[in-house]
């Protein structure tokens, strides 16, 4: 089924320099997945996506056809969502949705600055498509770029889904060390996808991470395995799901 990408709500009476639709915040958890798996840190999820992708575990952020955004995604003061925020996190991830349709939004950049006043590290998670602009690198310490290929991008056409500019900014970004590509996958089938893209967009192997498709721990330490002994094989990093392992968020 391919959806129509939504329109970026307004601020509904709220002022866009200070508030931004945000889902959740939460903290006391670790990263589950990439390349700093294993790192406590809190979560910032802001509201809506371009894509839609049908596996996606975060739907009540973007998919309206099953919830009331207004209700998932509240306008929420930017300064009250960080304030939230015990000062034992020293490492936030922005995610989604997809953060960076908000990047050119007053409210983003207070966001940013904000968690940069408190000495945090700030990671981004994002779907690849939407460049960063060179004035938000400044407060990001790193991107961890998702790009939808056949398990994930079911819902959108190639098109919608890959933009190849927005990935060559990446990599450059990730040649920098600033930025890595995370690609979920299902099979041994799915990793030679990888491989082409990769190839296509000149990506080196050591910024590359591949991760198991799955919705349960049982399916995850079930396909662990052989994408881990796939992966290795073209020289990409592994990531496992940290967080249904460990039974937390």
């Amino acid at each position: 089924m391919t959806h129509t990408a939504l329109p970026l709500p307004a601020a509904d009476g709220r002022n866009r320099e200070t508030h931004l639709p945000i889902n959740e915040v939460f903290w006391d958890v670790v990263q589950g997945e990439g390349p700093y798996m294993g790192r406590s840190c809190g979560f910032i999820r802001l509201g809506w996506c371009n894509l839609h992708c049908p596996p996606c575990d975060t739907a009540q952020t973007w998919d309206t056809s099953r919830y009331d955004l207004a209700v998932t995604c509240p306008e929420t003061a930017v300064a009250a969502a960080v304030d939230r925020l015990p000062a034992r996190v020293r490492m936030v991830v922005l995610s989604g949705g997809e953060p960076l349709l908000w990047q050119s939004a007053p409210a983003f950049i207070t966001m940013l600055d904000l968690l940069g006043r408190r000495g945090i590290e700030v990671h981004v998670e994002t779907n690849g498509t939407i460049a960063p602009p060179p004035s938000i690198n400044p407060f990001i310490g790193h991107y961890t770029v998702s790009p939808k290929l056949t398990v994930m991008g079911g819902g959108d056409p190639l098109k919608r889904r890959i933009k190849p500019d927005a990935i060559a900014a990446f990599a450059r970004l990730a040649a920098a060390e600033r930025a890595a590509f995370k690609f979920v996958v299902a099979d041994q089938a799915h990793i030679r996808e990888v491989a082409d893209f990769a190839a296509e967009h000149d990506l080196e192997p050591s910024w590359v991470w591949v991760m198991p498709e799955a919705p349960d721990t049982a399916t995850l330490l079930d396909r662990q395995p052989v994408i881990t002994a796939g992966a290795a094989a073209y020289g990409y990093n592994v990531s496992t799901r940290l967080h249904m392992i460990a039974q937390c968020r």
